[in-house]
Order: structure tokens, then sequence, then C-alpha cells
């Protein structure tokens, strides 16, 4: 660090000698952005600091919307003076202008939730409609399986790419990581609308396109890092969930919108002459690529790179940007093609064992992040060096431990949420024949295995006729979710993130083992025509586990915000999100895994076991009397 730096953060001045008595070791004076190094100096001529008024004039440069200077002169935020001069309209025209990048960045992340259900629906119409040739042309239970792979890898590589964005805000500059990941955004979703117009597309194009969708979930650890630096303590906890919880809507939005797009569009699809099958999920990266493009242009006109964060020219700062994000999709890639490869692994006959394989994916895909960011450019690593600071505190764990349970279940049901009703409410099981053009006719009303012209089926899974229409209310647990954020960050900030935490975690848990009866009891119904009678309830219970982990995802980034010192608590945001954020791989494979078993509700009781965990550790840590952190 540079010893002549001052508390805000002004690049290339010196300050005065303020500590007659400092001992010859640095002492660190926080400050919001790096920390400022200063020690005793023997120079006579030392230049004093601007006074407060020509420190406001030159920040003013980075004021307005007509074209701002991009590099700010100073920051900080903690200065009264200097907040209520200017400080605060720059930070707001930051968060307004990171806000839709943060939710396109989940939109874009969290589509494949709702893409594979449409490509279920036109699966089952007409067997012969995306049939995945490439991976041996699944069927039934196993094709449903094989589908919760599409979000499941785009929550792997989503997780990965956090680790790299958790230190790329002050590598490359905020500004420049924020416009390039929505430029970023923008080929995943062209490369959904060319593969899915064509009902014969490989299955592997649509994993390397979900695959590049991880950098909208990437996206999520820059941006919380990079706005975290624009506001003081008291205002973190509102600014945060601001910032992630309407960005967190992107997801309702894919989950509103792209399901109404994909039912509409031109011919139908016919195959050898079978009945047209009516379906355009190729929409759905249509509805993105517009808004991907348009938040680029706002972040790259109306938001700033703090002094300190970046190099000396954007160029050398975006070629570290992009150095950075490609060995975290090579880390991605060597995740998802041992996925692939593996598939058919001894281990994977049993529930247990496919359990453990998708954990020691992402233990693979996390340690190979972590050994390529040491690959990156010097001047990149040394500032990547830096922050690592952040392991060697014990808090760092104990948070990350908390929001695995915040935000790994609210992006983990987040891309469950939709194909769950599909699955429980979807289907019904019976007895019967699959006729040769493969419609499936149950047993009875002269219907048996003598009649049936074709392959009788004893147990077998067919389309409910009468299935609710679940993505009318698949949309609603996120956008509850993500409203509500912003109103535990709220919360946070006047009672206490930590108090706040706690009660949010013991309303999650009920709502987990309550869920958990409940789908018990609708798997296990000898009559599966009567649990449409469940379906409301089971609704309910979803939307409050949506609810209670959004409030959380609030109290946990508030607690964050205010247990550690500024230059520490954007690294923290970041990487603790990026550990949960594989939640959006673990948790769609856990139910994955538990469906094909036929015990879906182990995952609910799985899931309400770990947040009893997280309330012992919580009140251990930050509420007990003695407690180690009060207050927080």
């Amino acid at each position: 660090q540079d010893p002549n730096q001052s508390t805000l953060n002004r690049p290339n001045q010196k300050i005065p000698n303020i500590m007659a008595d400092v001992e010859e070791h640095p002492t660190p004076i926080i400050g919001r952005g790096e920390s400022v190094i200063t020690k005793k100096t023997t120079t006579e001529d030392e230049e004093t600091a601007l006074d407060s008024d020509d420190e406001i004039a030159l920040i003013k440069e980075s004021q307005g919307w007509k074209f701002p200077k991009v590099k700010l002169h100073a920051w900080d935020p903690e200065n009264e003076k200097q907040w209520e001069a200017t400080g605060k309209f720059i930070a707001r025209r930051n968060l307004l202008a990171s806000i839709p990048n943060l939710t396109c960045g989940f939109g874009v992340w969290l589509v494949w939730s709702v893409i594979v259900t449409r490509i279920q629906k036109m699966h089952d119409q007409d067997v012969n409609v995306y049939p995945f040739q490439d991976w041996g042309s699944p069927q039934g239970k196993a094709y449903r399986s094989t589908l919760f792979l599409l979000p499941a890898v785009a929550g792997l590589s989503g997780g990965t790419l956090r680790i790299p964005n958790s230190f790329l805000t002050q590598v490359a500059g905020g500004r420049n990581v924020v416009f390039s990941t929505s430029i970023l955004l923008c080929i995943p979703m062209i490369m959904a609308g060319i593969a899915l117009s064509d009902p014969n597309c490989p299955f592997n194009l649509l994993i390397a396109a979900a695959l590049l969708s991880g950098v909208g979930g990437g996206a999520f650890a820059s941006s919380m890092s990079n706005i975290s630096f624009y506001y003081p303590k008291r205002l973190q906890g509102m600014a945060l969930g601001y910032n992630g919880g309407i960005g967190n809507l992107g997801v309702s939005i894919s989950q509103l919108l792209a399901p109404l797009l994909m039912s509409v569009g031109g011919t139908s699809i016919m195959i050898d002459g079978d009945p047209p099958v009516s379906g355009w999920p190729a929409n759905a990266g249509w509805l993105w690529f517009p808004l991907c493009a348009a938040s680029a242009i706002l972040a790259f006109f109306f938001m700033s790179n703090q002094p300190n964060h970046g190099e000396k020219t954007n160029l050398v700062s975006l070629i570290n940007f992009y150095w950075m994000e490609a060995f975290g999709f090579l880390a991605s890639f060597i995740g998802v093609i041992t996925l692939i490869q593996t598939r058919d692994a001894a281990m994977l006959n049993t529930p247990a064992g496919q359990v453990i394989h998708k954990f020691l994916l992402v233990l693979l895909a996390c340690a190979s992040e972590h050994v390529f960011m040491m690959l990156s450019p010097k001047k990149a690593r040394d500032r990547v060096k830096k922050q690592v600071v952040i392991f060697k505190r014990k808090h760092t764990y104990v948070m990350t431990w908390l929001y695995i349970m915040c935000f790994g279940s609210f992006i983990g049901y987040s891309g469950s949420f939709p194909k769950l009703i599909v699955d429980l409410f979807g289907y019904l099981t019976a007895d019967g024949c699959l006729q040769t053009a493969g419609d499936f006719v149950p047993a009875g009303n002269g219907m048996t295995s003598d009649t049936c012209e074709g392959e009788w089926k004893v147990g077998y899974d067919y389309p409910n006729p009468n299935a609710p229409n679940g993505s009318a209310v698949a949309w609603i647990g996120a956008a509850v979710g993500s409203l509500i954020r912003p109103v535990g960050g709220i919360m946070a900030d006047k009672y206490g993130g930590a108090k706040m935490t706690n009660l949010a975690i013991i309303w999650c848990t009920l709502a987990a083992f309550g869920q958990g009866a409940l789908v018990q009891t609708v798997s296990q119904m000898e009559d599966p025509t009567s649990n449409k009678a469940y379906y409301g309830l089971f609704i309910f219970l979803f939307i409050n586990l949506f609810a209670c982990c959004g409030f959380m995802n609030g109290t946990t980034f508030r607690t964050i915000g205010v247990l550690f010192p500024p230059e520490e608590a954007g690294p923290v945001l970041g990487w603790s999100s990026a550990i949960a954020s594989y939640g959006a791989f673990v948790i769609p494979v856990m139910f994955g895994i538990a469906l094909q078993a036929g015990n879906p509700h182990i995952t609910f009781y799985c899931l309400g076991g770990y947040y009893v965990t997280c309330f012992f550790v919580n009140f251990w840590y930050y509420i007990r009397p003695g407690c180690e952190k009060p207050g927080v």
C-alpha cells in the first residue's frame, strides 16, 4: 500500500504527519475502500491535504447524469459534509444503475428453471421433441431428473464465478465489472434463443449455455461488494437490501414473463406426422438479450470507479476482469465436464452416492477456482492477496455458514419451485398401456394387458390432465423473497441483524418441516388424483420459505457490513455469497435425486435440520450474554 495515501482514498497525494509519536511499523487507518497505511516520515516538505471544500469540488466532477467523470477523486461516506454535499447523489446514481444489471443477472441465471418446465411439457406431448439423443434419450423419471441438471449447472457455474467476482471490484473497478458482466450475459441468451428453436438440439449445447449463464450468478458478489463501498455503515442494510432485493426480482421476471412468451409463437412443432406440439422455449432467451444490452449501457455511462479500485487505465482493468472471469469459466467447466463424464459412475447407483458425488463436484470447482486466481496478472494478483486476509477471520466462516441458509436456500428454491410443482402435481401414477404413438391409457374401461396394443406399464407416471397451472404462481415465491429483502435490511439496521436473523430462522425451520410433512403425505397417497387438495397449502408453505429466506438475506448482509471493517466487508459479502450460491446447484440436484428415489420430502427435512444448526451458531456468536460480537 502507498504510505502517502489519505484516509479519504485520495490517489497520488501525501498527508501530513498527524501522529507525532507513531512507531515505525505501519498502523492501519480504516476508511471506505482499501486500508490506508500511514507511518512516521522524516520528510520536512510535506504536502498538505486539500481542504474539505476543495475536496468536494473535485468529487463533484463525478456528479450529475451527463457524462460524469468515471474515476472518483476521493470517497469517504462516513464524512457527513462530503456525503450531504455530493456523496449521497453519486451513491444513489450508482445504486440505480447497478440494480438493472443485477436484475438481468438473476433473470438469466434462473431462467433455466422455467425453460426446463416448458421442455418437459413439450416432451410429454411428443417424446420425439427434445429427445436429447446425445444423453441416451432418457424417458420418464430419468428424463425429468436429467432436466434438473440445466438449472443445476447454471448454479454450479454461478457459485464458482462468484469467487473471482468477490475480489473483482477492487481489481478492475465497479463500473468496469458491472457493464462487462452485462455484455457477457447476452451470450448465453443468444445461444438459448438459437439452440431451442431446434426440437432436436443436443443437450450438451444447452449445458454449455447454462454454464455461461453462471455469469449472472457471479454478478451478485461483485455488485454487492461494489455498492457496499458507496454507503456509510448506518445505511448498509438499506443499500444492500435494495440492490440485492430488487436484483433478486430478476428471478420472478423470468418465472412470470418467460412462461408467457414461451406459450406464443409461430408454427407449432411437428415431427414425422405426429400431432403438433405448442411451445417456444427459445423466446426465453430473446426476452433477456435486449434487457442485458440495455443494462450494459446504463452501467457504462452512469456508474463510477472508486479512487483506489482498478488500474491506471480502463484497458488494463478490463484485461484483468476478463482474465479472471475466463479462469472462473474454466473452473466451472472442470466441474461440469466431470459431472458429465462421471454420470454413469458406480457411486451413482444409490441416492447417498449421488448426493456425495454432487458435493465433490462443488469442492472440485471451488478448489480449482481458488488455484486459478493465483494465475492472474501480477497487479491483479497483488490486489487479490491484499483481500485474502478475510480467510484469517473466524467470522468469515461463521457468516458464510449462516448465509448459505439464507441465500443458498432462496436461490435453490427458486431453481426448484417451478419444476417441483410439475413433478408433484403434474403427474398421476397408474398401470396401463403405453401405445405405439406414445399415448398412455390407464387400466380400466376395457383396457387390460391383453387388449393393450403397445407396451403394458406398471406404476407408470403420466401427465395429469387436471394438473394445476404452476406457471401462474411459480413467480410469486421469488417475488416475495426479493421484495422482503430490503425490509430485512432496514429492520436489521434498527434492531440488530443477528436478532432479526434468529427470529426468521424459527419461522423458516417450521415452514421447512411443515413442507416436508406435506410433500411426504402427497407423494404417498394411494389416490394421487386427490393431491390437488393439498396444492394451496403447498404453495403457501413455499411462499413462507421464500419470505423468511429473503428477509434473512437482508439481515445477514447488514451483519456482515458492520461486523467487518469496510475494506474487508466487501470481499466477505462476495465470498460468503459465492459459497451460498452453490445452493442453486446442490438443492435442485437433491430434489432431483429424491424425486427419482420417490422420497422428495427428505430434502425438506435435511434443510430443516440444517436451519436448526444455524439458529444455535447465530445465537452463540452474536446474541447470547457474553457473546463475541454483540449488537451486530
